[in-house]
């Protein structure tokens, strides 16, 4: 570093001169790129809005000023220049820096913030309610393709407060962008052509990497007495050779998976019953990368769509598909699908549509914090009528499952991991609905129920209890919705039932057993654990799973607790 260590941030940089502030630039640089590349995050976006968030913080006065970023995941500049620096070694780790504003982490941070297009909405809301100093929203093209946007755009131009919207024209969501606004906004950068909506002013083509010009556009949008919308263009990755030449393997950086990672085994097995079902399509919000689609992009070009940062769309269009006497397959991260919860419900399981939700990121989600945890969709769907969840516990019954979903005539939610396949079982059985597998049979009064990637805790649990001389069943209850109330009628009053699920209680398969019994003439001890409906900060997947007991090893201290009574 050659000046970033030595100004006193935040205050300190607002006597450098442009000179100094390119340095700077070139050390913000360096730094996001050696603890981003170590600790996992967001680099190439990062990298490229550099220049632009030194502009920013130069020009304004945080955190008076309030700037709310949309995504919220370019902020690593803005952190280390709110005076954040040495907290930054520490980004994405337990006790350490969220890769997403934080208000908790600092007053700079005026929201938080890690899904997209909701910039402007929260900056009309702050303007209406005169916040003090400016509202600058910071706002990522690949956000623009979002209908949020457009709902807050509407507010806006109407608004008689003042906004300063700056657009982060990068050309690229996680993936490449896509539509109209991607082809608008190519037409804008290609020939210089104003941005023209009523009732505000807009200024184009900034260069997003000459600091001195962004400085001089950025005052004359301060001292304005109204709206503005500065469009600026920057290129994702600067700075940084790699993350230049491939933005999207470089947007998101972390532990690579050393085998198929669920993702990637889900995409392969959707490109694969595809080639002997035509009705087949996928579809995805800006995630062809990450939901495992890049292989089916490319082999059936015409039945996929990536319909950009827009959830709700991906989900009702879907259903539009079913419709048509297609089979959809929408794959969607566990926390971004939470956008579209009213699409599910009304669109497609009140219409009882053959949609198939491929849930990715379900369960803890590690590095990302409180708004990318994938803990609460089995909450929510399970509510809904027509809808069945599955999960499955390793590749083979995933790829078993997605064969059997597209002969399955009403809706259904596969959710699977992040991770990589912790454990291969060698052995699955076909899939019937609504039934669960009995793993291990010792012929035991004690049976342990689960599902997913945590069954393999369970597993390993049920080893360690049996060579402490505690004999005890496994299940693999594999359909979160309906449970296999067969099987659970098996069980009588000196039967104890230990049911181990990673997401909230609310509509679990404990929630569900407890009424079934309740409801029943049958009847078992039941326990269970499930994780405590709270927001769970920064820490590894293997962290958050040992907090909420979910460990083997906590899995065999609970149960031995509970049979020593």
């Amino acid at each position: 570093m050659k000046i970033l260590d030595k100004v006193k941030l935040p205050d300190g940089l607002k006597s450098l001169n442009n000179d100094e502030l390119i340095v700077l630039s070139e050390d913000l640089r360096e730094v996001i790129t050696e603890y981003t590349l170590s600790n996992g995050g967001h680099l190439a976006s990062n990298l490229g809005v550099v220049d632009l968030t030194c502009a920013i913080s130069y020009v304004f006065d945080f955190p008076k000023d309030k700037l709310i970023f949309d995504v919220g995941h370019q902020c690593y500049a803005f952190k280390i220049l709110s005076g954040r620096l040495e907290n930054f070694k520490k980004l994405r780790q337990k006790d350490g820096l969220s890769g997403f504003p934080k208000r908790e982490e600092s007053d700079f941070d005026a929201v938080n913030s890690g899904h997209a297009s909701t910039a402007l909405s929260i900056g009309c809301g702050m303007a209406r309610g005169n916040a003090s100093g400016q509202v600058i929203c910071l706002i990522g093209d690949g956000a623009m393709t979002g209908g949020l946007f457009y709902e807050a755009l509407n507010d806006a131009l109407t608004l008689d407060k003042k906004v300063i919207v700056i657009i982060n024209d990068n050309n690229k969501s996680i993936s490449d962008n896509v539509g109209f606004v991607n082809d608008y906004l190519k037409i804008v950068r290609k020939y210089g052509n104003e941005i023209s909506l009523p009732n505000i002013e807009t200024i184009t083509n900034i260069d997003g990497h000459n600091i001195a010009d962004l400085i001089g556009k950025l005052k004359y949008a301060k001292n304005l007495d109204k709206s503005i919308i500065l469009h600026v263009v920057t290129q994702k990755g600067k700075g940084a050779q790699f993350a230049e030449e491939n933005p999207s393997k470089y947007h998101s950086v972390g532990k690579s998976c050393d085998k198929l990672c669920y993702g990637q085994i889900f995409g392969q097995s959707l490109t694969e019953i595809a080639k002997t079902n035509n009705d087949i399509f996928a579809i995805t919000a800006a995630m062809t990368d990450g939901t495992g689609l890049n292989e089916f992009s490319k082999t059936y070009p015409d039945r996929f769509v990536d319909v950009g940062i827009a959830e709700e769309h991906a989900v009702t269009m879907s259903a539009g598909l079913a419709l048509a006497g297609r089979k959809p397959y929408v794959a969607i991260y566990s926390t971004f699908l939470q956008r579209a919860y009213d699409n599910v419900l009304h669109d497609v399981c009140l219409n009882e549509l053959p949609v198939v939700l491929c849930i990715d990121r379900a369960g803890f989600v590690g590095g990302d914090g409180e708004t990318h945890q994938g803990i609460y969709d089995v909450g929510y769907l399970g509510s809904m009528p027509n809808m069945s969840i599955f999960a499955p516990k390793d590749s083979e019954e995933l790829k078993s499952v997605i064969q059997w979903s597209q002969n399955f005539s009403k809706p259904i939610a596969i959710r699977y991991p992040k991770s990589e396949v912790s454990f291969e079982y060698g052995k699955t059985a076909p899939i019937e609905y609504g039934k669960w597998e009995r793993l291990v049979d010792a012929n035991s009064n004690i049976t342990l129920i689960s599902n997913g990637d945590v069954l393999t805790n369970v597993y390993k649990a049920a080893r360690t209890l049996g060579n402490l001389g505690v004999k005890v069943n496994v299940i693999n209850a594999r359909f979160i919705k309906p449970i296999d109330v067969t099987m659970l009628s098996n069980f009588t009053k000196d039967d104890t039932l230990f049911i181990f699920e990673e997401y909230t209680s609310s509509n679990s398969i404990y929630s569900q057993v407890l009424e079934f019994f309740n409801k029943s003439e049958c009847y078992a001890k039941v326990y269970g654990v499930n994780v405590e409906n709270k927001p769970y900060a920064v820490a590894s997947r293997e962290e958050l799973i040992a907090s909420v007991g979910l460990d083997a090893d906590s899995i065999v201290s609970f149960v031995k607790s509970k049979i020593n009574k």
